[in-house]
């Protein structure tokens, strides 16, 4: 053609045109594709050609398209060249033929209507090239899956008509429609290509190869990762290097097969390279899928097998590309199975591949040749740990010259390369792909390897050498030496450093962990700061370690790099310092920033001056950090320059005139009012204002303050006023420093600043802020809501968290002021009267103070405050000093106003900073023990109150002690400022004579005396001073006990009166009331009733069981009244009632022996249900109906009982199918939550000789309200934002529909088990119990959960598990696993609970039956049918005081001197004694159910209850008590021999 310019534009003329007219276009689809066929063009134009007709083709009917790519494809098949081939491929009628007859594109191939005259075979080719290059040109552009699949098919069956140079074409062209087509045509594609390759290696083609390797790149360079057809291609690249070439297992082995396939491999190794490199950051790997990644691992075990290697020739040759393979690539360990205790290397079939004595020669001395010193090693290895050494030799290698020798670390999760000959190997094939690496960085030729990537090489490692494994840890530490000693510049990069320093904080932070949440291990740590990242052990002994060792290393390193570029390092050092994150759990407190201060004033090995000092000065520990310090101050200066100092203005000489920078000044302080004003404006208005802008704004305003010459009393007034505003203890940290740095800078402000804190301070008074904010209440656990729930460790922390952000503001102004005054004692008497008068005003308010346990520290610190000044004034007289001690005095007894308690949560430290609080508060005390002790005519003695507060601090501490370290004597050595020698209990005539001190200063610090301690002659006083001033007791309900006891007292007459005053009871103490021991007094009978009534009946919701049991006694009707004025505010309690009354109308399981309640329960029935209105009346029918349809399910399933299990089955779900989910319905053991469908094929049928008990799956929607009361009372507290709306949930609960066993004593067991759960929560104590719901609805009826997610211990062992610790080893993974450890931490907290509430109410028959394993590893307790005072056949085989076997123990660490089991003693120690001081609430739920008729009651049940609570002990030997009881169960011979005799009965294996 002449010019073909000119013919492309003609042919996009043409194109153009043809959208004038479908005539035209037709005409034009006919003429186009002969043009191609004849015109003689060359491939560019062709491809316009082809272009133009898709275009002109698409105007068209499909039919049209069809029709055209029939006809050139026909052209393909007109002739057949010399080169063509004889036979079709062996596929075509298979994977193809689906093609062939599709419908519409079904044609018949009688020949193509242009023709093609040409003898020169050359230029047939070029034709046919242009036809192919048409066709596929018009498939891409139309788009359409079925003519791409058309296309491809059609030119697959034209492979081998013509000649090699056509079938090129053709694979090149197929590759570019395999990018865009569907699944099973790239398949088939794929399909050939492999074909193609192998024919084309065994008959040496090398233009088919050439073609088949351009046709992979294409598609590797044309799929991506998102795309569909990413996995197929990248599966069946992987697939094809693992199946090529199994080698024989005979020494007579094809090697020619060998060599093949290994020249197979090479073919693929290309597509692969550019497949994963394309579709792959520096961050992204191969692929995350575990099958995946397995097939990663074999394609690397079959590289190796067929003779890959470092030194060997295919490795030298394929070195790019497997250089990327490797980068991409996971190590070759199988991460499922890192965490077990045996590795899969000898499992795995890949590795077996060509196992014969001189492959395996072979094999060993190539290994041998890369780790010569590791011969020994190797030559004792099998034949698959060889080859799996060689592959990760391999990989690691590639993966350093590659530019990352840090993987290696992680082969050593898999503990059969931790040690013995595979752990030695492995250690020299990582350090030797540290050298490789060192070796390409060292040469300096690529930027990949400069000193930046260094570092994070180096970080890496880093992280390592503070992992889990300790073998990871010393592989990275001898890897880190390595790259220290060799570019010491690599850690003087912000990087390295920085994950240096970040990774000891870490470290730090970890074990400090073990101090502030003591039973909690978490195990992954990471540092954005830092950009890095660490697993850790819950062993605290092993991360100690770690950190010491990793520490010592570190100064090594840093030195040794400091010792050639100090400046730099140092630099890097300020710069790590000077940006710092105020929200650790030590604000600024972190061992890296101690570390760099430190290392940043050492003085250099290499600094000739400093090294010249006299060894005899070396003693004063002489260093840098003044020249350190004085570089970070000017770095931080320059930072924050606003106002020009007067340094500024000898730089700036007569430029600016001192009164042009006066007036400057002038001007920003201004504009600094201006912004303060607004910015105090927002904090008061509550929009959100971040501690950075807080920290700029009040900076420039401290700066101007420093440098002020006047009074700048509105700047004083913000500077101050808008951190209270603030007030959280980030803004009154910022507001001391800048508090401290004005006054320091400024001392003439210092006055101002004072006043305005005090006022600051009483302003939160008024307002109830912080520590006076009296709406944050520790309340009692039973007068809040119960719940039937797991134990949420979230919503304790939570909670903790609440509470100390609440008492961190006016803690950290406590240490502020306490410092201030120590500092300006003598210095100035303003100062010191406004102190007096701070002082005055908070002490009144004491006893507002919240009664969080947390609050104790901060209301200690107050009196500890004012002791100081007391001591230190000089400007009070004798009657000034006397008032300000006794308001000290009453302000520390204030907190014994109160019933006593321990800590919340787990934090030591907090412990033991109290404990040391109240002993420096006793000093104190004593310090100022003359003040106000000799009576004048005009002030009584304050010698009786200060001897009181002093016995009530001793007890305080020496409660706390235990508490802290309730392994007793081992632990106190430890800790010094413990011995304080108040174990002793005090006279009982010192008690009585101090009693009337307490009386005088509070009743209710009297009351609370007999709860501190056990003196009959103490309670007689008490009793004998509430007996004849009732009206002063009136707000105590704990004195009510005092005065009426267990039963009506024969002296009790006029002060019952008092009762229509009296501050309520808790609940279930109120119910109580309603016994006959108490007379059904009228006087009591009424304030039982005002006590209920007062409760929400969210509270009292959970004592309906005592409830309806008070009826039996309830002559004045004052009970029935109650039930059914709340039934009108619920209908979920009226509900629970009924179900209750119905469950105890009869004595016996199948109701035929009334019980004597049963009218009464009859009539309250009937009222009950007479009362409700339209609506309730509705609701009830609808809930008693759908219950009532779900009960008879059971009835109908009677004449089945004898049939197998499946007919059983399928009766019921024949019969849930019936049932119509009504709207607001539920299960009477979930009454929080709303059934919204059931499972119809869930239904199962359960055991049973004569019953028919069935299970049964339903969906239920829950509100989320506690959590958002939880969030509302956060909000309310801390002011600080809007309640969020209410939301739901949904989950599926699995019931048991039980019949023909009475529930009633499983209702009490469990509602036990929740009473123990809130006692633990109140406490903050990390234990775990799961109350699951029972509801007994009729005699011998009732609805139970299942537990979710758990299986029986007895499941376990007829599963063939030897033990639990196995069983544990085979779920989770091994010992060093984080999974093991998280279950194990979960099994220690809940089997420390259990074992304490088994103990408490004597749960017996305790086989593996009825014991539960969860899905987290907590253990769970069912089936409670054993209590209290009775056994299995009346015979007490299991005499242990609970149930704690070999099996458990091994668990928990194995020995009694590991950690988790040390754990689980303390945690029973500390459950103990969390209970103790709530016995008489605990045995109120038990004592109003002793009538009801339940087997586990005897005469002697509630004394035995009581005494096993040991309530005549000390915490001391409470604490040593619990301890002999652990030690018991563990040596009982009795709990082996049950599990036996469980066995030998009902075959329960153990």
């Amino acid at each position: 053609m002449a010019d073909e310019n000119l013919a492309q534009v003609v042919l996009r003329c043409m194109a153009v045109l043809a959208k004038s007219s479908s005539a035209l276009a037709s005409n034009i689809s006919r003429s186009l594709p002969r043009f191609i066929v004849q015109g003689g063009l060359n491939s560019r134009t062709a491809a316009v050609a082809a272009e133009c007709l898709a275009f002109v083709l698409k105007l068209l009917s499909q039919d049209a398209i069809i029709t055209t790519l029939y006809s050139l494809g026909n052209v393909l098949s007109a002739s057949t060249g010399v080169d063509g081939l004889s036979n079709p491929l062996p596929f075509h009628d298979s994977s193809m033929s689906t093609h062939q007859s599709t419908g519409p594109y079904d044609r018949p191939s009688t020949g193509s209507a242009i023709s093609l005259a040409l003898s020169d075979s050359e230029e047939t080719s070029v034709v046919y090239g242009i036809v192919v290059q048409a066709i596929v040109g018009i498939a891409s552009s139309c788009k359409d899956d079925k003519i791409t699949a058309l296309a491809i098919s059609m030119l697959i069956q034209k492979f081998g008509r013509v000649n090699l140079s056509v079938d090129a074409k053709i694979l090149a062209e197929t590759a570019i429609l395999g990018v865009h087509c569907g699944s099973s045509e790239l398949r088939s594609l794929l399909k050939l290509y492999s074909y193609l390759s192998h024919n084309a290696l065994i008959q040496h083609n090398s233009l088919m190869l050439a073609a088949v390797l351009n046709a992979r790149n294409y598609l590797s360079r044309g799929i991506k990762k998102g795309s569909p057809l990413y996995e197929i291609y990248l599966v069946h690249l992987l697939d094809a290097v693992i199946r090529k070439g199994d080698a024989r297992e005979t020494e007579n082995s094809h090697v020619a097969d060998v060599d093949l396939a290994a020249k197979e491999i090479t073919q693929l190794l290309e597509p692969l390279a550019i497949l994963v490199s394309l579709n792959a950051s520096s961050t992204v790997e191969l692929q995350d899928s575990q099958a995946m990644l397995s097939m990663q691992r074999d394609a690397w075990f079959n590289i190796v097998v067929h003779g890959f290697s470092p030194m060997s020739p295919l490795g030298k040759k394929h070195l790019t590309e497997l250089k990327i393979l490797a980068q991409y690539s996971h190590p070759l360990v199988a991460e499922e199975r890192a965490d077990q205790v045996e590795s899969d290397i000898e499992l795995n079939t890949v590795l077996r591949r060509g196992m014969n004595p001189n492959h395996m020669a072979e094999q060993k001395r190539q290994l041998t040749e890369f780790l010569p010193s590791c011969e020994a090693d190797i030559r004792g290895l099998s034949y698959t740990e060889v080859v799996f050494l060689s592959a990760a030799n391999l990989v690691a290698h590639l993966q350093a010259r590659a530019g990352d020798p840090t993987k290696t670390r992680l082969y050593f999760l898999d503990p059969k390369l931790r040690s013995g000959a595979m752990g030695s190997c492995m250690n020299a094939i990582a350090i030797s792909a540290v050298d490789v690496y060192l070796s390409k960085t060292l040469a300096g030729h690529d930027q990949i390897f400069s000193t930046p990537y260094v570092a994070q090489q180096l970080a890496t490692f880093f992280a390592g050498c503070c992992h889990r494994i300790s073998r990871v840890q010393h592989v990275s530490i001898a890897c880190t030496d390595r790259i220290i000693s060799q570019i010491p510049s690599a850690l003087c990069q912000k990087s390295s450093l920085f994950a240096l320093l970040e990774l000891l904080t870490i470290m730090w932070t970890s074990c400090l962990e073990a101090e502030t949440d003591q039973y909690e291990s978490k195990s992954i740590y990471s540092s954005s700061r830092g950009n890095v990242s660490v697993e850790l052990s819950d062993d605290y002994e092993f991360r100690r370690f770690t950190l010491v060792e990793f520490h010592k290393r570190a100064k090594g390193w840093v030195g040794r790099v400091m010792d050639v570029a100090p400046l730099d390092v140092k630099g890097l050092l300020q710069t790590y310092l000077s940006e710092y994150d105020d929200e650790g759990v030590y604000g600024h407190v972190s061992l890296g920033r101690s570390f760099a201060l430190e290392m940043g004033s050492a003085i250099v090995s290499t600094d000739q001056r400093l090294g010249a000092i006299d060894d005899r000065q070396r003693g004063l520990n002489i260093n840098t950090a003044s020249d350190f310090i004085a570089q970070y101050t000017t770095r931080q200066e320059y930072r924050y320059a606003d106002a020009v100092s007067e340094d500024d203005r000898e730089w700036l000489g007569s430029n600016v005139p001192a009164r042009r920078t006066d007036l400057r000044l002038e001007q920003r302080a201004e504009d600094a009012m201006a912004l303060l004003r607004h910015l105090e404006s927002r904090t008061l208005q509550r929009v959100p204002v971040s501690i950075a802008e807080l920290r700029d704004a009040l900076k420039r305003a401290a700066s101007l303050l420093c440098r002020a010459d006047r009074d700048h009393g509105a700047i004083v007034h913000h500077l101050v006023g808008i951190p209270f505003t603030v007030f959280t203890k980030q803004s009154i940290k910022l507001g001391i420093s800048l508090w401290m740095g004005v006054i320091k800078e400024n001392p003439r402000m210092e006055s101002r600043l004072l006043c305005e804190i005090a006022a600051s301070w009483e302003n939160t008074i008024r307002k109830k802020l912080g520590l006076f904010n009296e709406r944050f209440q520790h309340l009692d656990p039973f007068y809040v809501k119960e719940e039937f729930a797991p134990t949420d460790k979230d919503t304790l922390m939570k909670r903790q968290q609440l509470a100390h952000n609440l008492t961190a503001p006016h803690f950290r102004l406590l240490q502020f002021l306490s410092s201030h005054f120590n500092a300006t004692r003598l210095c100035n008497p303003y100062v010191e009267r406004a102190y007096h008068r701070l002082m005055r005003i908070t002490l009144s308010a004491m006893k507002h103070t919240t009664s969080q346990p947390l609050a104790r520290e901060v209301h200690f610190h107050v009196v500890l405050l004012g002791l100081r000044i007391l001591r230190h004034s000089t400007s009070l007289d004798t009657g000034a000093s006397w008032r300000l001690k006794d308001q000290i005095l009453s302000a520390g007894l204030v907190w014994f106003y109160r019933p006593p308690s321990w800590s919340f949560g787990s934090n030591k430290i907090q412990m033991r900073a109290e404990v040391k609080l109240l002993a420096d508060v006793a000093a104190a005390l004593q310090t100022v023990a003359a003040v106000g002790t000799k009576p004048t005519p005009s002030l009584v003695s304050l010698q009786s109150k200060q001897d009181l507060l002093l016995l009530l601090l001793g007890n305080e501490q020496t409660r706390l002690a235990v508490w802290l370290l309730p392994f007793g004597a081992d632990q106190e050595r430890k800790h010094h400022f413990l011995s304080g020698g108040h174990d002793t209990a005090p006279a009982e005539a010192a008690l009585s004579a101090l009693l009337r001190t307490a009386w005088g200063e509070s009743p209710a610090l009297a009351v609370q005396l007999t709860t501190r301690f056990q003196s009959p002659r103490l309670a007689s006083d008490v009793r004998w001073q509430v007996l004849n001033s009732p009206e002063k007791v009136l707000g105590e309900p704990d004195a009510l006990h005092v005065l009426l006891g267990t039963s009506m007292p024969t002296d009790v007459s006029f002060q019952l009166k008092y009762l229509l005053y009296w501050a309520p009871v808790n609940p279930i103490t109120a119910v109580t009331y309603f016994l006959p021991a108490y007379g059904n007094h009228p006087f009591i009978i009424q304030y039982a009733m005002r006590a209920l009534e007062s409760h929400s009946v969210d509270v009292t919701f959970f004592y309906v069981p005592q409830i309806v049991q008070t009826l039996r006694y309830d002559v004045l009707g004052y009970v029935k009244r109650y039930i059914i004025e709340t039934a009108k505010f619920s209908q979920l309690f009226a509900h629970q009632i009924i179900w209750n009354m119905k469950a105890n109308a009869f004595k016996d399981e199948d109701s035929q022996v009334p019980d004597p309640v049963k009218p009464t329960l009859d009539k309250v029935m009937e009222a009950l249900i007479n009362s409700f209105s339209g609506a309730d009346k509705s609701f009830y029918e609808r809930e008693f109906t759908f219950f009532n349809e779900v009960t008879d399910i059971s009835g109908k399933l009677r004449p089945f009982i004898k049939r197998p299990k499946p007919e059983k089955k399928q009766k019921i779900e024949e019969e849930l199918r019936k049932i119509q989910v009504e709207v607001g319905i539920y299960l009477p053991s979930n009454p929080d939550g709303v059934v919204v469908g059931i499972d119809r094929k869930s239904g199962k049928p359960l055991q049973s000789h004569a019953k028919a008990p069935y299970m049964a799956t339903f969906r239920i929607r829950k509100e989320k309200g506690d959590m958002e009361a939880f969030e509302k009372e956060v909000s309310e507290v801390s002011q600080n934002g809007t309640i969020s709306k209410e939301t739901t949930y949904e989950v599926w609960q699995s019931a048991i529909f039980k019949v023909g066993d009475d529930c009633r004593q499983d209702v009490l067991a469990l509602q036990m088990i929740a009473a123990f759960r809130g006692i633990f929560n109140s406490v903050g104590l990390d234990v775990y119990v799961f109350p699951y719901r029972v509801t007994a609805t009729a005699p011998g009826c009732g609805v139970i959960d299942v537990l979710p997610n758990s299986i029986s211990r007895d499941m376990l062992g007829r599963e063939a598990v030897n033990g639990l610790y196995d069983y544990f080893v085979s779920k989770y993974g091994g010992e060093d696993s984080l999974r093991f450890q998280e279950a194990r931490g979960n099994f220690v907290k809940s089997m420390a609970a259990y074992s304490v509430i088994s103990y408490l109410l004597q749960f017996k028959d305790r086989h593996n039956g009825n014991i539960m394993i969860d899905d987290a590893g907590h253990i769970l307790h069912i089936d409670f049918g054993f209590c209290f005072d009775i056994a299995p056949g009346g015979v007490r085989f299991e005499r242990a005081p609970f149930k704690l076997t070999a099996e458990m123990v091994a668990v928990m660490g194995g020995s009694t001197s590991a950690q988790p089991y040390r754990w689980f003693e303390e945690l029973c120690v500390k459950s103990f004694l969390a209970v103790r001081p709530y016995v008489e609430a605990l045995s109120h739920l038990v004592i109003v159910m002793l009538d009801s008729g339940l087997p586990c009651f005897k005469p002697q049940t509630i004394q035995h209850f009581k005494e096993r609570f040991v309530p005549q002990k000390t915490e001391r030997d409470a604490a040593d008590f619990m301890r002999g009881l652990v030690d018991k169960s563990y040596r009982s011979y009795s709990t082996k021999g049950y599990d036996q005799f469980q066995l030998l009965t009902n075959g329960i294996p153990y």
